[in-house]
């Protein structure tokens, strides 16, 4: 019988490569925005590798949402469902506010009309599948960037063809009936497999180790990152210059959201509290790209997935910017 108070890893190899493997991931788990920032350069340097991961893209983002699911506290998620008003409310900011507002905001600036129509569609995208994760490393609110995450994935398919069709004017090719079932069969399955663990593990074994589930999650967001790297070196070679100018504008949409988020919930939020409102700032920054790259019609103009692609490096950057200012507003004294 398998001794269930090792993690899943253990179950086969020697105790000593055991003890190797489970002091790497509690590294990687206790430096994750290092080894974060670190992975995204490696898809960059390394073209190679992001044909090898690619086809792994799909089952790290599945074993993602998995991972979140294990790290958050079930008690306060179905606490956090009882007080549906907050989490209600943030899926509808990110679906439909963010990008109006942000759509607004362009009509004063004259950038190209695939950079405009790629940061609408960011800012009227899904929560990040690692943004749960990240929360519970950075001390936010766990259980409710998971429940935000689960109800903006799952209606994404409804309102960003829309936002594509009347903000910017044009099919995104997508049938959102099937994206849909596709987003509703990603969520149920992660939910079936991480009530098994939980109940295989149990929650003592679960907190103890924390630091490798963390660990196994910086791991699956390297691959992600270099997988979605894909091309991108060949861009930045041929057009520096251009590509850096939307590198830059993909941060500022990145930091944009996560402040206008925050001052539009400090104002209206009443007694969210610091953690909350910090939580809501972080996932309204934290948006999913690739889940719109997937269903981008062939001919859309390129500008608009350079500026996804690009949008990866404040995704995997900025958590170790941020970590040192999060622990400042949450009032702690360490990292």
């Amino acid at each position: 019988m398998v001794d269930l108070s090792r993690p899943i890893f253990c179950i086969v190899g020697t105790d000593e490569s055991i003890n190797v493997i489970g002091r790497g991931l509690v590294f990687l788990g206790r430096f994750a925005p290092q080894a974060m920032a670190l992975g995204v350069f490696i898809g960059l340097l390394a073209p190679w590798l992001t044909d090898l991961m690619r086809p792994l893209l799909s089952s790290a983002v599945w074993l993602l949402l998995v991972l979140s699911l294990l790290r958050v506290d079930v008690d306060a998620v179905v606490a956090q469902l009882k007080r549906p008003i907050l989490p209600v409310s943030t899926t509808l900011w990110m679906l439909i506010a963010s990008p109006l507002i942000v759509a607004a905001i362009l009509t004063f600036f004259d950038f190209r009309p695939g950079v405009e129509a790629g940061m609408i569609l960011a800012a009227g995208s899904s929560a990040l599948f690692s943004t749960p994760v990240l929360g519970v490393m950075f001390g936010l609110n766990g259980a409710l960037l998971l429940v935000v995450l689960v109800a903006s994935t799952l209606l994404v398919p409804i309102s960003l063809p829309l936002i594509a069709l009347f903000l910017l004017g044009f099919d995104m090719g997508a049938d959102p009936f099937e994206l849909l079932v596709r987003m509703s069969a990603l969520v149920t399955s992660a939910v079936i497999a991480a009530f098994v663990f939980k109940n295989m593990m149990g929650r003592e074994t679960l907190v103890k180790y924390a630091h490798i589930i963390d660990g196994w999650a910086v791991i699956l967001l390297i691959i992600f990152a270099v997988a979605i790297m894909q091309g991108l070196q060949a861009r930045i070679i041929d057009a520096p210059m251009d590509t850096l100018v939307v590198t830059g504008l993909s941060f500022a949409t990145y930091v944009g959201l996560m402040i206008l988020s925050g001052i539009c919930f400090l104002c209206v939020g009443g007694k969210i509290g610091r953690q909350g409102l910090v939580s809501l700032g972080f996932i309204s920054g934290t948006r999913n790209l690739a889940i719109i790259l997937a269903v981008l019609p062939p001919n859309v103009d390129p500008d608009i997935p350079l500026f996804f692609a690009v949008g990866q490096f404040p995704i995997y950057i900025m958590p170790l910017v941020l970590r040192p200012v999060i622990n400042r507003l949450l009032g702690k004294t360490k990292v």
